[in-house]
């Protein structure tokens, strides 16, 4: 939001001034808007304030009527008397390279730059905005507005990009969380690594000729051990889990039959019923551990956040 500071006459332009004034504050509130008449505080240096003023200011608004350039009692202008406030607010804003839009009211010209300080430099060719007190106000308002907003939004975009490191830390990070890796990328290790370790255990209780109990057991802990692990790893749905639970198992069966066909010789596959069955319920049992593994990881996430304590 601009801050915009109003530089007026008293003895010229103080009426529609005051009209201008209420109109910015409508649109930019009455913080973001300082005008001279009930702003600077009593018993202070108003040279002082206006610069203090101005460089808190993001736009001079320069309201110019007939009788902008004052006329005092000898007869002189007095915008050339150096203790002039609206010579001060022009020439401070105009030092502090603070935008100026002048404003003519009521049918009012620039004034001639042969009549200004030196120090207001190319004050008198600067492109005025017209306001009058009639029916156009609003609408020339509006145009003016429009202005300030243009004047204004650099500033509110470089505000904008001062962004506290903590903030910026934490866009990063989810940032980096919203590029999504390869659906295999984080299936992969739930299935490979469960895949050999079954292989491993089951050529290594085929080798020692060890109870098939032995087997099952690797059968059931394992998958559901990475099942488990999947969810709290991945959480990537249970339709995906549900694959890899049934490509372990199929697969894992496969590798098992090829396996122990090449250490005892038989067929590779299955030659009754029996051994087929046997295969089936192997594959299910692998298959099923790996989803109640993911299962309970699912409850138990389920219930933390059920019950994690409401911040106040």
């Amino acid at each position: 939001m601009p801050k915009i500071a109003i530089s007026y006459r008293r003895a010229d332009a103080a009426a529609v001034a005051g009209r201008i004034f209420d109109r910015l504050t409508a649109r930019f509130g009455e913080n973001a808007v300082f005008m001279d008449v009930d702003r600077i505080p009593f018993g202070t240096d108003f040279r002082a304030h206006i610069q203090e003023t101005l460089q808190r200011t993001d736009v001079l608004i320069a309201v110019i009527g007939a009788d902008w350039l004052g006329i005092s009692a000898d007869g002189a202008a007095r915008m050339n008397e150096k203790t002039d406030p609206v010579r001060v607010e022009i020439e401070t804003a105009l030092q502090q390279k603070t935008p100026v839009i002048p404003v003519l009211v009521d049918g009012a010209k620039m004034p001639d730059s042969r009549l200004l300080p030196a120090e207001f430099g190319n004050f008198a060719f600067l492109n005025a905005a017209e306001v009058s007190s009639g029916r156009e106000f609003r609408n020339q308002m509006d145009r003016l507005i429009g202005a300030i907003d243009r004047i204004g939004a650099p500033q509110a975009t470089a505000e904008g990009l001062r962004v506290p490191t903590d903030t910026i830390h934490a866009g990063v990070a989810e940032a980096n969380n919203a590029v999504r890796k390869p659906w295999h990328a984080g299936v992969a290790p739930y299935f490979l690594v469960p895949l050999v370790l079954l292989l491993v255990a089951h050529y290594g209780i085929l080798i020692n000729n060890l109870s098939n109990d032995y087997l099952w057991l690797a059968a059931t802990a394992i998958p559901f051990v990475f099942g488990f692990a999947q969810f709290w790893a991945g959480s990537r749905g249970a339709v995906l889990a549900t694959a890899v639970a049934l490509a372990l198992g199929l697969i894992g069966v496969c590798g098992m039959t090829i396996s122990e066909s090449l250490v005892s010789g038989d067929p590779i596959l299955p030659q009754d019923r029996f051994e087929w069955l046997d295969n089936m319920q192997f594959a299910a049992a692998i298959a099923l551990c790996f989803v109640a593994g993911y299962g309970l990881a699912r409850a138990l996430h389920s219930a933390v956040l059920m019950w994690r304590p409401t911040k106040p």
